[in-house]
């Protein structure tokens, strides 16, 4: 009767893939960044509520399937959108690459690239989208939409949070460290490298930048030096 009892008030227990914490139902498949999984995880939640993804991409009609890894002639595309006014395929890419001759391989009415890369004047017709974008909107849906569609906009946000894909609202920004010893100065000045102990859980391993502070004591004995 006691282990039952607590046994009911276990909530749930780590989930481990390779010994580190899964933290999000995406991160279960794999710890690395696969536009696969992020395409497949947008086009369930674009399926579930279509519009304003349709209206974010500028794609045109009543939305009617969302296709993924869609194979055309040249290739397969990554999402691909029917509505009773036409086509629309989406083409992601994780970094500044810019996917615009790649959608041109298929036909479809509407182009929408997902990117942080920033168009160019020969990319008219397309409509870039930045991950920034797709993590704002899934912060509006995640506080008005249904309790399913809020689950998984967590989750995709949480997913793209730990790729530094998109900014947590608390997150450090800069990790700044006092360098004032001749080994930690070698290191940095000559290996590019500086440490430091944290625990996994602690914000500064998501630091951005780095910012060294070189100490008055490194001056004197090293010419160029200066303390900031």
């Amino acid at each position: 009767m006691l282990l039952a009892r607590k046994l009911n008030s276990i909530e749930e227990i780590p989930l481990l893939r390779g010994g580190d914490v899964v933290s999000t139902l995406t991160g279960a498949f794999g710890h690395s960044l696969r536009e696969t999984r992020l395409t497949a995880m947008l086009g369930y939640l674009i399926a579930l509520c279509p519009e304003p993804f349709l209206t974010l991409f500028r794609f045109r009609g009543v939305p009617q399937s969302v296709s993924l890894e869609t194979r055309h002639d040249l290739g397969r595309s990554d999402i691909l959108i029917e509505t009773n006014a036409g086509t629309g395929v989406i083409e992601a890419k994780v970094d500044i690459t810019d996917p615009l001759v790649q959608s041109r391989r298929y036909k479809a009415d509407w182009v929408a690239l997902l990117t942080n890369r920033l168009p160019s004047k020969s990319s008219s017709g397309a409509c870039y989208v930045s991950w920034h974008k797709i993590g704002q909107l899934l912060e509006d849906l995640k506080r008005s939409g249904s309790p399913k569609v809020r689950f998984f906009c967590e989750d995709l946000l949480k997913y793209m949070q730990v790729h530094h894909m998109v900014k947590k609202r608390s997150s450090v920004e800069i990790y700044a460290r006092e360098i004032n010893e001749p080994v930690t100065l070698e290191l940095f000045l000559k290996a590019q490298l500086y440490g430091c102990y944290y625990e996994r859980t602690s914000p500064v391993g998501e630091a951005l930048y780095f910012a060294p502070h070189f100490g008055k004591a490194l001056s004197k004995a090293h010419p160029g030096i200066t303390p900031v």
